[in-house]
């Protein structure tokens, strides 16, 4: 009696042992594709910037069917580089600025200038050859970085109510000495206009980044030079900026006023870039999005998109930033008060800070980044783990490496639901298993009660 408990024992056991190493085993074979890894050396970590066709050929939005595997095919371990979306952005910064004054016909550049400092007092001296300016008319601008120790990314115009709204555009050029110039931005659009009751600004110009001394604005061509009452400077975020990737598609015409867009994969979005049909265009927008055709439209956002033309410029509301959603699907319902958009439909570029994967190259050559499995569980650790004093100037290097052309495995089957024949084999063994425990247990206890009687 004892000897059949325990073969009974050990058999279960055994199965039980047999159907969890099976369960929890990857191999390349399970999985749709794969992107050799190139550039790995003799170094312990690397890490590898997430291409377009991982996220267009993964079964699960959080990527977690995302595996490294060795060159004897083995998965390796391995973590993702958390995404530092909406990082807090440094308070902008009040600079002194300085009109150019000068006589019609006279330029920007026609002027000799310089800035005098008297007892902590800033001023300009502004001459057109030699002479001293006795008009009125403003010509640009001149910006004073001299005493900044921050680089810039951007400058934020502010000015008065005009009548009729403003539309222009804006030229900055950059000096460390006030005699030499270089041109920074050139013909920045700039925008202000009420309509329908919404409002549309556009007062931010950015810059390339640089340490520059003085900044230099001028009004092109026939724009109308605008008087500003403040100029405030964006410092640039010291921390090492993500790599950024974004994909353009078109948009399918639903019922009236919605366009939706099929992103071809669950790209973690934080930034959409609406372009409109048609010149002289004001458009509002709410904008929807969801990861699978047979769930309900969740709500992300609401803006105002334009395109406007003005003396030969056309103007376009710029990026908008949103929170991060990894979605397939997105919908843009365009507010059908005021004529919609016209004919034609509206075109998205979608943008998003790329994954990184971090492994460490245990194992032999070649690695290969494989991707796309509808039964894969979630297999990374934290970063942390991986990554010893992760954040802090004690951690270990992690060398960059790159990517291969896609090779196809197991090909888009591997990525839908399906039946995991394995899988459903060694549960039945399982089961079959605690069923002859069972059966053997009710024997032993009819063997039992039969000599107690």
């Amino acid at each position: 009696m004892k000897t059949a408990w325990l073969a009974a024992i050990i058999t279960v056991s055994s199965l039980c042992a047999i159907s969890a190493k099976a369960l929890a085993a990857d191999e390349p074979q399970d999985f749709a594709y794969a992107l050799p890894i190139e550039s790995v050396g003799s170094d312990a970590l690397y890490r590898v910037v997430i291409p377009q066709s991982v996220y267009e050929g993964v079964a699960f939005a959080d990527l977690r069917d995302v595996r490294v595997f060795n060159g004897d095919g083995e998965v390796v371990p391995h973590a993702f580089r958390p995404l530092i979306a909406g990082r807090e952005q440094p308070a902008p910064v009040a600079v002194p600025f300085f009109a150019l004054r000068g006589t019609g016909g006279t330029q920007a550049a026609d002027l000799d200038v310089a800035l005098q400092s008297n007892n902590g007092q800033v001023s300009l001296r502004v001459r057109p050859h030699g002479r001293t300016v006795e008009t009125s008319n403003i010509l640009g601008y001149l910006v004073d970085l001299s005493s900044q120790e921050e680089m810039f990314s951007q400058l934020v115009l502010e000015w008065g109510t005009q009548p009729g709204g403003y539309i222009g555009t804006v030229n900055v050029e950059a000096s460390n000495d006030l005699k030499n110039w270089s041109l920074l931005v050139s013909n920045a659009p700039l925008l202000s206009l009420s309509q329908s009751g919404q409002q549309l600004e556009r007062k931010a110009v950015s810059l390339r980044t640089g340490r520059f001394k003085y900044l230099r604005l001028t009004w092109p061509g026939e724009n109308k030079v605008i008087e500003l009452t403040n100029i405030s400077a964006q410092p640039v975020d010291k921390r090492a900026p993500l790599e950024r990737a974004s994909k353009q598609v078109s948009t399918d015409v639903g019922k009236d006023g919605d366009y939706i867009a099929e992103l071809g994969g669950p790209f973690p979005v934080d930034r959409l870039t609406i372009g409109l049909p048609q010149d002289n265009s004001v458009a509002p927008i709410r904008i929807y999005s969801r990861n699978t055709p047979d769930v309900q439209w969740r709500r992300v956002t609401s803006t105002v998109a334009y395109r406007l033309r003005q003396d030969g410029q056309v103007i376009e509301n710029p990026t908008l930033s949103i929170a991060p959603r990894a979605h397939r699907y997105w919908l843009f319902r365009v507010d059908q008060q005021g004529g919609g958009i016209g004919a034609g439909t509206i075109s998205v570029e979608a943008g998003w800070l790329a994954h990184e994967i971090i492994f460490a190259a245990r194992g032999s050559k070649p690695f290969r980044l494989a991707f796309g499995n509808s039964r894969a569980q979630q297999n990374a650790i934290p970063v942390k783990t991986l990554v010893p004093n992760w954040g802090s100037d004690s951690a270990p290097s992690i060398t960059p490496a790159g990517t291969g052309s896609t090779e196809t495995i197991a090909g888009e089957a591997a990525t839908r639901k399906r039946i995991d024949a394995k899988k459903a084999g060694l549960w039945a063994a399982l089961l079959a298993g605690v069923g002859v425990l069972g059966f053997m247990a009710w024997r032993i206890s009819q063997q039992i009660n039969a000599g107690d009687e």
